[in-house]
């Protein structure tokens, strides 16, 4: 396991500080105590381990409602959806490349942050 880089950092507190004031107070306390496991040979799922937290024997996940988009290094679109557990406990970071070929390295500074609803392909 690892601590998490600062632009996964920064991208996390972005997404909190659009969030209702208990959302935005849990996801940045969850924050404080998260280390990265990469479950990816090409680090595009990243499940985030909280000190001290023993996740719920219940099962699932959901997104929060704001996730990133941004360009890896040959310029493919990648989203980034950010994952809370059953519990709305941060849980996962993913990359999702839509071009062929894993995840190269994401270029953190075209980074942009939406609400799902707007995103262009939005149910």
């Amino acid at each position: 396991m690892r601590e998490l880089i600062e632009n996964e950092r920064g991208f996390i507190r972005s997404v909190a500080m659009r969030l209702d004031p208990a959302e935005r107070d849990k996801l940045l306390h969850d924050l404080t105590t998260a280390r990265v496991e990469s479950i990816a040979y090409d680090d595009s799922l990243l499940v985030l381990h909280l000190d001290g937290y023993q996740r719920p024997a219940e099962w699932g996940q959901h997104t929060y409602p704001f996730e990133g988009t941004m360009r890896d290094m040959d310029g493919a679109v990648v989203d980034v959806p950010l994952l809370a557990d059953a519990a709305h406990r941060l849980y996962q970071l993913e990359f999702v490349r839509y071009s062929d070929g894993p995840l190269l390295r994401p270029n953190w500074s075209t980074l942009e942050i939406a609400h799902r609803s707007t995103r262009q392909g939005a149910k």
